[in-house]
């Protein structure tokens, strides 16, 4: 008996999950601002070299070219981007959801 309560305890759950994610459900939501990222991680950087800095200095990221960079919205990744240019414009490309 116990073990039917769970499973259709589970099924209610697993049921009303689907709606939260439909996009009619988000359109009060849509007109938020937030903040978005690509960041490229620099390994070994201390303060002596950030107080070292100055105009023309070339930073040392390690990252390969063409490798992934971390997209972040309000600091969270939600995918994974490669830089591109257009034109005379440096873009991104989603290449990967989180």
């Amino acid at each position: 008996m116990s073990e039917v309560a769970e499973n259709s305890t589970a099924l209610t759950i697993g049921s009303t999950a689907p709606a939260l994610l439909r996009p009619e459900n988000w359109s009060a939501f849509q007109m938020l601002p937030c903040q978005i990222s690509l960041e490229i991680p620099i390994p070994d950087f201390t303060v002596a070299g950030l107080l070292s800095l100055s105009v023309n200095d070339v930073i040392n990221t390690h990252w390969l070219q063409g490798s992934d960079v971390p997209l972040k919205v309000n600091g969270r990744v939600i995918g994974w981007t490669e830089f591109e240019v257009i034109d005379d414009r440096l873009a991104a490309r989603l290449t990967q959801l989180a």
